[in-house]
């Protein structure tokens, strides 16, 4: 049987849920579901139970993320023993510069007024055919 730790992945507000679920190999919300069904019933009682629990039941243990591509977490479990263990840098998208935001703003309005101007002349032709 596993041991009870607080989930790290599957959590809403402690994890403590979502621990027990992977624990007794269960559904998270039907754990959290009998939670709060039980909280009701028992007026309160569980909700502090629930508080004390999170207290004293350990969080689960991390066991490493990813790193530089590594899919298991560890680079060394892959025999790897470089210099580049570290994550790797996050992308960032390049920003447009100012000017280039302006001139696209510039060249948004122009279009939007154009399609107004069309529209109006639309409406005049109506209105002098008389179609009104």
């Amino acid at each position: 049987m596993k041991k009870l730790y607080r989930s790290r992945k599957d959590s809403k507000l402690f994890g403590l849920c979502g621990g027990l679920a992977e624990m007794l190999n269960v559904d998270s919300t039907l754990v959290r579901l009998v939670v709060v069904v039980t909280a009701v019933f028992s007026s309160g009682t569980l909700i502090l139970l629930y508080f004390i629990a999170s207290m004293v039941v350990p969080k689960e243990p991390d066991l490493g993320g990813p790193t530089f591509g590594m899919p298991g977490g560890n680079p060394h479990s892959y025999g790897y023993s470089g210099p580049y263990t570290q994550s790797a840098p996050k992308y960032e998208p390049p920003q447009p510069k100012p000017s280039d935001l302006d001139e696209m703003m510039k060249d948004i309005e122009k279009k939007a007024l154009q399609k107004e101007i069309e529209e109006l002349r639309a409406k005049v032709a109506k209105y002098e055919k008389g179609d009104v």
